[in-house]
């Protein structure tokens, strides 16, 4: 519920915002953007996600173990089979869509390309598990504005950064609103998400000690928390992705917020499975 309204008023802002400059203050236009905002945002907010990550679905021919997997899981939880994606990004990550019936599960090839098959099901399970206990749709929802907020805000300052003819200051417009745009992305994704998500989603693995054990075991296998979120290496992400392209860091902005992995594979708890 708080994502559903903090997305009808971003985009009620946003609509406004452009109708001001595109429109003059007209009201048609800015019910015509509003509209088009929220149909866009309610019927295909997974698909604009997928576009935001660059992120091309994968056929059972060529992933057949990670299908049979997503298929089994999704079986023994009673949800819909998803669909499966595959994205390039930078850090290790896996996200579970939904909106509506329609079911999507998305990897990063390298978190792909490190995954044994015997590890595929439980990673699967983590993911199709907050289908089953109707979580998905509200991170759908939180990743579907931070991702539209990362991808408009990219465009204009690459459209304004263009306008500029010194290099030194078209770098410098990129590292700002770069640098601008991840604390408030992260502002409002713990504004919505919060910390009881990940808490309430830690609780449910729990329950669940076989599929936990071989999360942990797997952890031992990706980046560490300290590596992504310690001040100085999250600083030195974002300044080394203002410098690429505009889909790179559209695609990091959304792998930069915190994980399900960030919970499941903090130290010590990799230290306790590395002991097992």
């Amino acid at each position: 519920m708080r994502a559903g309204l903090l997305l009808i008023i971003i985009f009620l802002i946003l609509s406004l915002f452009l109708g001001v400059i595109l429109f003059n203050f007209s009201l048609a236009g800015f019910l015509i953007l509003s509209m088009i905002g929220l149909i866009v945002a309610w019927g295909y907010c997974d698909k604009a996600i997928l576009f935001f990550l660059g992120a091309r679905e994968v056929r059972s021919g060529d992933q057949p173990t990670f299908f049979e997997a997503a298929a089994q899981e999704a079986y023994k939880l009673a949800v819909s089979v998803p669909k499966i994606y595959i994205y390039d990004g930078s850090l290790d990550r896996g996200f579970i869509l939904q909106n509506g019936k329609n079911v999507n599960l998305i990897l990063s090839r390298n978190f792909l390309q490190k995954a044994q098959a015997s590890e595929l099901p439980s990673i699967c399970f983590i993911l199709l598990l907050q289908v089953k206990k109707g979580m998905a749709s509200k991170r759908t929802k939180a990743m579907f504005l931070l991702g539209g907020t990362a991808w408009i805000v990219h465009g204009f300052s690459d459209i304004l950064a263009n306008l500029l003819p010194i290099k030194d200051v078209k770098r410098s417009i990129e590292w700002i609103s770069s640098y601008l745009l991840h604390s408030y992305l992260e502002f409002v994704f713990n504004l919505i998400m919060g910390e009881g998500y990940f808490k309430k989603l830690e609780q449910y693995i729990s329950l669940y000690p076989a599929e936990m054990k071989n999360l942990r075991s797997f952890g031992l296998k990706l980046q560490k928390y300290p590596e992504i979120y310690s001040l100085t290496s999250k600083k030195i992400l974002e300044f080394s992705a203002a410098s690429k392209g505009t889909s790179f860091r559209n695609v990091f902005a959304l792998e930069i917020l915190p994980h399900e992995w960030d919970i499941l594979f903090l130290e010590q708890e990799i230290f306790h499975a590395s002991k097992n």
